[in-house]
């Protein structure tokens, strides 16, 4: 099933804004979760696949070949975006066994680090799809 483009300008911004105040105001589980979710969005955005049954894993690999199609040879981010859903499935689990308190209070170095990354994989794949801004992505923390 495909759905809706998810790389719509108005969504992008709202949830942008949206991490940023979950930042400020130290709800850094929500921080790490949307931050996920815009980083899926971007991917799929740059590699223009929309269809939802895609997961996260399938996503590093189109992106894995993506990179072997445009001739890079080093596999920029793929390390990165894999432990980067495994911490996001850490924090899940950790939700329903420890508590959101819990939880969050253990989350803050993660968020910040899933924001940098974010942004920096932004002016990445912006060295294939200059139409990224265009399309609202350009978190700067």
């Amino acid at each position: 099933m495909t759905t809706n483009p998810t790389h719509d300008r108005a969504v992008v911004e709202d949830n942008e804004s949206a991490l940023a105040r979950f930042l400020a105001d130290g709800n850094f589980v929500q921080a790490y979760l949307l931050a996920h979710a815009l980083t899926e969005s971007l991917i799929r955005s740059v590699l223009g696949r929309d269809d939802d049954r895609l997961t996260f894993n399938d996503l590093i690999s189109a992106y894995r070949m993506f990179l072997d199609q445009n001739s890079y040879p080093i596999p920029t981010f793929v390390d990165e975006l894999i432990q980067f859903n495994r911490r996001r499935n850490r924090i899940v689990h950790q939700l329903w066994r420890r508590g959101f308190t819990a939880t969050n209070g253990q989350t803050e170095p993660a968020a910040r680090a899933a924001v940098m990354m974010y942004g920096l994989l932004i002016e990445w794949l912006g060295t294939f799809d200059d139409s990224i801004g265009e399309k609202g992505f350009n978190m700067s923390e």
